[in-house]
């Protein structure tokens, strides 16, 4: 089997998993559609992130002793998990992506605290969306529901997605944990990694709300 670094089979998986709809919408309707594609660059990513959040609710005890122990007593895994070779197999464990976590909480460090809104809101997210995420990959791109239940069920979801990442970025500034960081990291970090959630979202929001109002395809499939 394959032993590759993390960041590799991101890549493969984004490919796989936009390519593969993209392929397919094409396939059926003869078009590749913009709206189509951009909301499933974002529905891959959060299903891969779905996994990661449901990995910080079963690692968090874990990510915690990483977090507050630098001089690594309980083996802190060294250098960044997207570097890290890994085969096939590891890529299914939760602790692997409780790295990234650890990674990010030296950014915000409410995800390496159970009791805070952003550790509840991901973990809640992961389980939550998971399920919707890949209902919404297929029902875009080959239909087998109408267009007000496909808009129905994506509005739920891309406003969850919105509506929480708002409420994040909330807690991130008025609680200060921008301090004690260069700005340009924090604005590449937090607010380039959770910009998606609010850019994507927002364009899912409005597919949805045409695909309701019209109650026709012709925006996702010509």
């Amino acid at each position: 089997m394959p032993v590759l670094p993390v960041w590799m089979w991101l890549v493969a998986w984004m490919a796989a998993w936009v390519g593969t709809p993209v392929y397919a919408h094409y396939a059926v309707h003869g078009v590749v559609n913009g709206w189509h594609t951009a909301l499933c660059f974002f529905l891959a990513i959060n299903v891969l992130i779905c996994f990661w959040e449901i990995s910080l609710g079963l690692c968090i005890g874990l990510i915690e002793r990483w977090h507050h122990d630098p001089d690594a007593k309980h083996e802190r895994p060294r250098g960044s998990v997207f570097t890290a070779r890994v085969g096939p197999r590891q890529l299914l464990s939760p602790r692997l992506w409780a790295r990234v976590w650890s990674e990010y909480a030296l950014y915000d460090p409410s995800y390496a605290d159970r009791r805070s809104f952003g550790f509840a809101i991901d973990v809640g997210n992961g389980w939550s969306t998971l399920l919707p995420s890949l209902f919404l990959l297929v029902a875009l791109t080959t239909g087998g529901v109408s267009p007000l239940v496909l808009g129905g069920v994506g509005a739920l979801v891309f406003f969850q997605k919105l509506y929480c990442t708002c409420l994040y970025f909330f807690t991130y500034v008025f609680n200060r944990r921008y301090e004690r960081h260069p700005i340009g990291r924090v604005l590449a970090v937090v607010g380039g990694t959770n910009g998606i959630w609010i850019v994507f979202p927002a364009i899912g929001l409005y597919v949805c709300a045409r695909l309701v109002l019209e109650n026709r395809f012709d925006l996702i499939w010509s």
